[in-house]
């Protein structure tokens, strides 16, 4: 199992290697061709531009198709509440949701400065759910999601899909497909939690890439190469994203 860790690594190994089954990609791949504020959407963008050149294409588990539409989901609640923010009034600046939204663009700032990308966690979410206030011409949860969110995130997930070109494989347990080498089976993927200490998405994300037709795996995760450090599979590579 290789390691590829620069673009002439894996712009080597695509004109070296036959990579027409696919390359496997996982969620930070993904999210990181996605938004130009990803600490790896420069790398992400150039390694897809490789793949697209070698007409390799791109396949991803159903899992990481779930996780990505939730990272977009998430993107476009802070942008609406960010949007909110700057219209705020000063009647409202001391209410819960003034003090929440000025907490989110907060956190929005300090990601800029740093190079990353924020997106809302759960937990200002659930309080964001339960604090919207009609003072900000929004009537309730609903209006917010019909305003901020609803056909945008329905659009934008299928451009996403489109311009990745992004298939997917999902197996039923126990069964095969022309993509893997042998059947899938839950406990396999609880044995790599167990053994490498991954968590669930993870674990399948190794599980399958090391059952599969795929040459290739990208990711942004370097915790998955310790998984494949014993494997001997001298035709397959991983190429983390730096």
């Amino acid at each position: 199992m290789r390691v590829l860790r620069s673009l002439s690594d894996l712009s080597e190994y695509l004109r070296k290697t036959d990579c027409q089954a696919g390359c496997f990609a996982d969620t930070s791949f993904l999210y990181g061709l996605a938004y130009d504020d990803d600490r790896l959407f420069t790398i992400a963008n150039d390694a897809h531009d490789l793949l697209a050149v070698s007409q390799v294409p791109i396949y991803a588990n159903v899992i990481s198709r779930l996780e990505l539409i939730d990272l977009v989901f998430r993107k476009q609640v802070t942008a609406g509440c960010i949007e909110m923010f700057n219209a705020a009034t000063s009647p409202s600046h001391g209410k819960e949701i003034y003090k929440l939204l000025k907490d989110i663009r907060d956190k929005v700032t300090a990601a800029i400065r740093k190079k990353e990308s924020y997106k809302i966690d759960e937990g200002r979410l659930k309080r964001l759910r339960k604090n919207v206030d009609s003072e900000y011409g929004i009537k309730n949860w609903l209006d917010f999601c019909s305003k901020y969110v609803g056909s945008m995130l329905v659009n934008e997930w299928k451009i996403l899909e489109q311009e990745f070109g992004l298939n997917y494989v999902e197996v039923m347990e126990g069964q095969i497909s022309p993509h893997f080498n042998s059947p899938l089976y839950w406990n396999d993927m609880v044995e790599v939690m167990a053994t490498y200490g991954q968590r669930g998405p993870d674990a399948m994300i190794v599980n399958l890439f090391a059952k599969s037709h795929f040459p290739l795996l990208i990711t942004g995760d370097s915790d998955l190469e310790s998984c494949f450090a014993a494997k001997q599979a001298d035709d397959k590579a991983i190429f983390l994203l730096q």
